[in-house]
């Protein structure tokens, strides 16, 4: 290996060190906001008669003051159930995601870039955020499909709102996309050069 690429490797070990204490810290942040939303949906909404629907359909067009609203009215126990549920799949999702990060930059920081077990994090923490994008979506769009049926106010506004962050996450997905293959051909690469060695 040229002593560049040697200096390139040691200095994304470097940075990477210091990233895992990021994810790491992201990770207890995670669960920490996740009790806390957990705890204050059990204990500080108070009992009311907002159905899973009717947080929906005014989740189109929530305004400022759409969590006073929720406390205003009051949730059901199926709200309840449903808003928590919610919380623990966002977290879970998002936990996940900042484990396969924190054992893709272990890889990295210990020299092994272009290796299968680092390609192997990087494609499960894509997989987690895509099929999590993806399941955003689908929701958006049930809830765009629910304002058309009940003749929500905000249909136009929101239906962009979705086209603006599908347009973003299409870009992100890309990147992603271009770093994974990135990853690959370099493993490959170096598999040849072990072959050939």
């Amino acid at each position: 290996m040229p002593p560049s690429s040697k200096s390139r490797v040691v200095a994304i070990g470097q940075v990477s060190s210091y990233l895992i204490w990021f994810t790491v810290l992201s990770m207890f942040l995670i669960l920490v906001c996740a009790l806390a939303a957990l705890g204050i949906t059990w204990t500080s909404l108070p009992s009311g008669d907002l159905t899973i629907v009717r947080l929906i359909l005014q989740s189109i067009n929530p305004g400022d003051d759409y969590f006073d609203w929720i406390k205003r009215h009051g949730v059901t126990s199926e709200a309840r159930i449903f808003l928590m549920f919610c919380i623990v799949v966002l977290a879970a999702s998002l936990e996940y995601l900042m484990l396969q990060l924190n054992q893709l930059l272990t890889c990295f920081s210990i020299g092994e870039i272009f290796n299968r077990k680092a390609i192997g994090h990087a494609r499960y923490a894509f997989y987690v955020a895509f099929f999590s994008s993806l399941f955003y979506y689908a929701v958006q769009l049930l809830v765009l499909t629910c304002s058309v049926m009940f003749w929500q106010d905000g249909k136009i506004s929101y239906f962009f709102r979705i086209f603006a962050d599908a347009l973003g996450d299409t870009v992100w997905v890309g990147i992603s996309l271009l770093i994974i293959w990135s990853l690959e051909i370099g493993t490959e690469l170096n598999d040849e050069v072990e072959l050939t060695i």
